[in-house]
């Protein structure tokens, strides 16, 4: 307050102290410093054109009427001194990271790619936008868990190589934290049509999760034990009938629904009007189980720990690397299908991998896939493995192994685990 006799105005003429103070504003008779307005009132005066400093970043010049510059994930603006000011994010991708993957990818087994939909986007966008499974909690992590009976398992297996037509490619969650449910949706699909031998062909709709799931934070994420319990208790229509828009939008299908009070189509192939509805899920103990499971009933879902540098994978046998300072280490959890393993010679060793799919669409990685180590945990990718089997519909007929003896499972609907000694009841709608 320029009344206040309390802030020295500076710089002082002839070694006199300047103050704020009213009195000396009195038009063209005042006696006030030469700063009085800028240090007073706040007023700044025009730099005139011709002393106007010209910045540059990056071989961009610009001015301080300029608009900011963009650099990647980051704006830049230039000061009337001349030097520039940038935010500092850290982004999705940028060229120091890329040389470093680069300059490492003979020791770390795979090579980056520079993907244009991940330029401009911090790496706080991509953690929670492009990821978006939480991590278990204790109890659930504490879960049942199912130990497969099984044979020898052979050194190579591709469900969609073994079901073909059966198993679903890649889709794109787009910029919604949303693999939570589209990694349910895919594996539920996958089961649902490998264990009714293709009668079943349906893409089931990850959009209802993201509409009608309480406790779950949409496009911010969500807990698959969650996700489950709503396939086992609600079920879920198709993807047609409730198309993916990567946001949240009003739920439009009420507990106790059918597909036709949901007003969804009809499948022309089997007499359904059942929601679709899976099993209890339960997780797999091992490297040997996940691969049985695999093998025997169809793909799985696990959980990935992911670091910066996951963004970049383009093809290889993907381990995280130290490419990424420790600030940047903020890490993430994330939800894929697992629909196979293999083991690929690299320089002197043999090194055995899983095959997984994604959630971000065929343009990224090995057509919408990766490959990551497997038996050492790598990225917690064994740590969390689900697995649950469809309600088929009645009239589908299933074989299956149990030990020595074959059973044929009619009328049920349900496709149970080898290990439950009987199929669970029919479910009682449609």
């Amino acid at each position: 307050i320029c009344n206040v006799s309390t802030f020295p105005a500076s710089p002082p003429p002839l070694a006199t102290m300047c103050y704020c103070d009213e009195f000396c504003d009195r038009g063209e008779h005042g006696d006030c410093c030469p700063d009085y307005e800028e240090v007073c009132l706040g007023m700044t005066t025009p730099v005139p054109p011709g002393r106007l400093e010209r910045c540059v970043h990056k071989n961009r010049y610009f001015t301080p009427f300029d608009p900011p510059v963009v650099d990647n994930c980051n704006t830049c603006k230039c000061n009337i001194d001349g030097t520039v000011t940038c935010t500092d994010d850290v982004c999705l991708v940028d060229d120091d990271l890329l040389r470093q993957l680069h300059h490492l990818e003979r020791s770390i087994g795979w090579k980056a790619g520079n993907y244009s939909e991940w330029w401009g986007r911090k790496y706080d966008e991509g953690k929670v936008l492009r990821l978006g499974t939480f991590q278990p909690k204790i109890p659930v992590k504490a879960m049942k868990r199912l130990s497969n009976r099984g044979g020898p398992l052979p050194s190579h297996f591709d469900a969609a190589d073994h079901w073909p037509r059966l198993v679903g490619e890649a889709r794109d969650q787009g910029w919604c934290g949303s693999s939570w449910a589209l990694s349910t949706t895919t594996m539920a699909s996958d089961r649902f049509a490998i264990l009714s031998k293709g009668r079943e062909q349906v893409q089931l709709a990850p959009q209802q999760l993201l509409a009608c799931v309480r406790r779950q934070q949409a496009c911010s994420g969500g807990h698959l034990d969650t996700a489950w319990q709503y396939l086992r208790r609600v079920g879920v229509v198709n993807d047609e009938c409730y198309p993916y828009i990567a946001a949240k939008n009003q739920c439009k299908i009420n507990d106790g629904d059918t597909l036709v009070s949901a007003n969804c189509e009809l499948p022309a192939n089997v007499n359904r009007t059942a929601m679709y509805r899976m099993g209890p899920a339960y997780s797999l103990n091992n490297e040997t189980d996940i691969m049985t499971e695999i093998k025997e009933r169809g793909t799985v879902q696990a959980i990935l720990r992911v670091y910066r540098d996951f963004f970049s994978y383009q093809n290889g046998i993907y381990r995280h690397s130290a490419a990424a300072t420790p600030a940047e280490e903020r890490s993430a959890y994330h939800s894929v299908r697992l629909i196979g393993w293999g083991e690929e010679r690299v320089g002197y060793d043999m090194v055995k991998y899983w095959i997984a799919v994604n959630s971000w669409g065929t343009w990224w990685g090995e057509n919408g896939r990766f490959r990551i180590l497997r038996g050492t945990n790598e990225c917690e990718i064994e740590s969390y493995v689900l697995a649950s089997n469809p309600y088929v519909h009645q009239h589908v007929q299933t074989v299956r192994n149990v030990g020595d003896l074959q059973e044929l499972i009619v009328g049920t609907g349900y496709v149970p685990h080898p290990s439950r000694q009987r199929p669970y009841p029919p479910h009682s709608r449609g």
